[in-house]
């Protein structure tokens, strides 16, 4: 598996995700919004704005998109925030992922998410908060995977 930067050449992986998404009726974590984009020439735009990190939005922070691949298949986004500002503390933390409905319970996760961790690292970052839903079970179990340390809330 690979992370990479989004690059035009992925766009019909990419919207194939967002629909597939969209089509579960869920959320596309870790994907900076895609769902909420019609024309991907507007979500590469933000994504450029958020890794330059000028002219950021409300409370928005610089971070990284990156897409995982498989053997030339999207599998998965990931975004690592660079830094938290106090609500990202609450709810997302540093990294946020998704992997595509059709490729869940392969061990996708845990591989891209380890990855993410290597970036988080090259970013600077010592100390990394990842989050999830209380109900989302398998998130908390990757999370462990990796070393994380599930906290009470």
């Amino acid at each position: 598996m690979k992370l990479l930067k989004p690059i035009y050449e992925y766009s019909e992986q990419i919207t194939e995700y967002r629909d597939a998404f969209l089509h579960a009726d869920e959320q596309p974590h870790g994907s900076s919004s895609l769902q909420n984009f019609d024309s991907l020439d507007e979500w590469f735009e933000k994504v450029s704005i958020q890794e330059v990190g000028e002219n950021l939005q409300g409370n928005r922070v610089p971070s990284s998109q990156f897409l995982s691949f498989e053997k030339g298949e999207l599998i998965g986004f990931v975004n690592i925030r660079h830094r938290l500002n106090e609500e990202l503390l609450r709810e997302s933390g540093h990294i946020g992922y998704s992997v595509h409905p059709d490729k869940r319970r392969q061990g996708y996760a845990t591989k891209q998410l380890k990855l993410a961790l290597d970036e988080a690292e090259k970013l600077g970052l010592k100390k990394v908060l990842i989050t999830c839903d209380k109900s989302n079970v398998g998130s908390a179990k990757t999370i462990q995977k990796v070393g994380g340390v599930l906290e009470p809330v």
